[in-house]
């Protein structure tokens, strides 16, 4: 067992490794305001964030086990969202139209967790909004109004137009978008 050494006799060791009393409580209190910045950051973004990554990787992960019943629990793999989302369809169109996003979505939720803080910038914003359907979706939903051009909300509402595309082959609305893509397929445009 180890034996710790004696804390009065450790503490004033550090104290005059530190220069004395006055330096450290000067470094302490440094070091605390830092550690308190860090601490005291905008945790609704944060949550928002958190809460549309977990939301995608939910219904990814229900997705990959609904349509590969045989492959067994894809959470008692410990699959890193990464190589869940190499696992996706590649010949379904749905989700190959949200795939950057999903994989930009990763990539703002490991920014929070390498720096403890992000800002969704517009830059971020755009990256989600290259899925076309998703904009159009989103501009057609606000209508007679015009959607948020908030980059938060605009990731909060592509994790959920994400999320729905994984229950494509499960969900009523997720088929007649599908039929409908291909009815639409068919015919040709209208100017």
């Amino acid at each position: 067992m180890t034996k710790f050494p004696d804390p009065t006799r450790v503490v004033k060791r550090t104290v005059e490794i530190l220069g004395g009393v006055e330096r450290t409580r000067k470094i302490t209190e440094q070091e605390l305001d830092e550690m308190n910045r860090r601490w005291n950051q905008d945790i609704a973004s944060i949550g928002r964030i958190l809460r549309s990554h977990l939301y995608v990787e939910h219904y990814m992960t229900e997705y990959i086990e609904k349509s590969n019943p045989r492959l067994g629990s894809v959470a008692k793999a410990r699959l890193s969202f990464a190589q869940k989302l190499s696992l996706i369809d590649p010949d379904n169109p749905r989700l190959q139209e949200v795939k950057e996003g999903i994989k930009h979505l990763n990539t703002i939720r490991n920014r929070l967790s390498h720096r403890l803080s992000t800002v969704v910038t517009p830059e971020d914003s755009d990256v989600f909004l290259r899925a076309r359907y998703f904009k159009e979706m989103r501009e057609e939903q606000a209508k007679p109004g015009h959607p948020s051009n908030s980059p938060l909300d605009i990731l909060e509402e592509f994790a959920q137009h994400a999320s729905h595309a994984f229950t494509q082959k499960f969900s009523l609305v997720s088929q007649a978008f599908a039929q409908a893509l291909e009815e639409c397929s068919e015919l040709p445009a209208k100017n």
